[in-house]
């Protein structure tokens, strides 16, 4: 629906509304299949709204988009939309796209040991500057529906996922994840899980009794799920993969009770087989560390996701964040 449809409804209902004057005044002034029209008080924001009609506040520009050039302090009615109109948010000046940020260790030290592991006063810096700078953190699973069409993400929506399952995501990166209310996925292999700086199986279900947490499939063993090059013959790399997909996605189902259905794959190597199986075993999506973000139209089993390194600047981390690419498609 267009928005200049969406102001013809608004415009019709207003105009009805006052040849119906003397009823009582209503919250919701009309609604039809795809928008309410909601009379604004003075408690209410796009923030307000959101939190009211589409279950959390982080939707306010959602709300947003579909009331152009709307001072809400000012205005009398909101369209608040009941569901996604333009779910793969293709602009006529461009369109949206979803960073996936990944991470793997964490220190209190102030650097780290390696570029893999970041500290704690940097990841500390990067999720206030998130917070501070209208960001939004959306489980990796919403980019799923975002790809098929069926859910509509806040405008400067961001992922973020935490790969193996170092102790110190739960001691470091979750308290200051859940103090900004921010969700993660954490992708394990089950052969780490119990090794000497590894979440053991204990830590692993605390962490996924968390609402702000989903633990999903890293493989089996993080081995290379690319076919070896010494010429593996076909019947052994599908029993390789097979042991990597379906007996770890067993393991951390039986252990989490989770329904596994996101794939982390090791150094981010993949193949046809690969994704073939990963559809039929049901999964949903799939994500590389190709660097760069994800509009609707990408594969949703070869998602990009940006390595984030100990030592990076605020510049370098800030260029990962693309959520809009400005292109004229008129």
């Amino acid at each position: 629906m267009s928005v200049k449809k969406v102001l013809f409804f608004i415009c019709m209902t207003i105009f009805f509304q006052g040849c119906a004057n003397k009823q009582i005044l209503k919250r919701e002034l009309a609604t039809n299949a795809s928008f309410t029209l909601v009379r604004v008080t003075e408690k209410d924001s796009f923030a307000s709204l959101a939190e009211e009609y589409l279950g959390h506040a982080k939707y306010a520009s959602v709300v947003q988009r579909y009331n152009p050039g709307i001072d809400i302090a000012a205005a009398n009615y909101v369209a608040v939309p009941l569901k996604s109109i333009n779910a793969s948010a293709v602009f006529s000046n461009g369109y949206q796209t979803i960073p996936i940020l990944c991470y793997h260790q964490f220190t209190r030290d102030k650097t780290g040991k390696s570029r893999m592991v970041v500290p704690e006063h940097e990841f500390r810096e990067q999720m206030t500057y998130l917070s501070n700078n209208g960001y939004q953190v959306v489980p990796l699973s919403d980019i799923g529906l975002f790809i098929r069409g069926k859910k509509e993400l806040p405008d400067k929506a961001v992922v973020i996922t935490i790969d193996d399952g170092y102790k110190s995501y739960m001691d470091i990166a979750f308290p200051i994840l859940k103090e900004y209310g921010f969700p993660s996925t954490m992708f394990v292999y089950p052969e780490f899980v119990g090794a000497g700086i590894a979440l053991n199986w204990r830590d692993v279900n605390a962490l996924n009794d968390e609402p702000l947490v989903d633990i999903q499939s890293h493989s089996k063993t993080h081995d290379s799920l690319s076919r070896k090059p010494s010429g593996e013959l076909d019947a052994n790399y599908v029993k390789r993969l097979e042991k990597e997909v379906v007996d770890a996605e067993k393991i951390i189902s039986k252990r989490t009770g989770n329904t596994i259905n996101q794939f982390a794959y090791p150094y981010g190597n993949t193949s046809v087989v690969l994704v073939d199986m990963l559809k039929e075993n049901e999964y949903d999506l799939a994500v590389t560390v190709q660097r760069g973000s994800n509009p609707a139209f990408s594969s949703p089993f070869l998602l990009n996701r940006t390595m984030i390194y100990g030592g990076d600047s605020m510049r370098k981390f800030t260029s990962s964040l693309d959520v809009f690419i400005e292109v004229n498609t008129k």
